[in-house]
């Protein structure tokens, strides 16, 4: 007894037996429409590329400056200063106010250690 592929709607249970036979599975699947489905699934989508953010101005600014606004939050556009205050939601709003659609904004740590990551 020869035994038979068996197509449903959760899938295709192909037996042991039929192994190594690829043809007779690929031909059997094929009369069933298995493979159609492939031809109307819908096309992947298009990924839109984003060049990178150039901060190095911003950076540079901070390494300058960074000792005149100790333990304050800065909003910078390029390498100019355009709020700065103790409050990050207020900084973030100046620079808004501004102008500015998507501001850079820090906040000044006195110490020059790495935050911990933890385990």
């Amino acid at each position: 007894m020869q035994e038979q592929i068996v197509i449903n709607e959760v899938g295709a249970f192909i037996p042991r037996t039929l192994f190594g036979h690829k043809e007779q599975i690929v031909t059997e699947l094929a009369h069933a429409g298995v493979f159609a489905l492939a031809e109307v699934a819908p096309p992947p989508p298009q990924i839109r590329r984003v060049p990178p953010i150039d901060l190095s101005r911003e950076l540079q600014w901070l390494k300058e400056h960074r000792h005149e606004y100790l333990e304050q939050w800065v909003a910078l556009e390029g390498d100019q200063l355009i709020a700065h205050g103790s409050q990050a939601r207020e900084v973030y709003a100046a620079a808004r106010a501004a102008g500015i659609k998507s501001p850079f904004v820090e906040f000044i740590s006195t110490s020059d250690e790495l935050p911990f990551g933890g385990w």
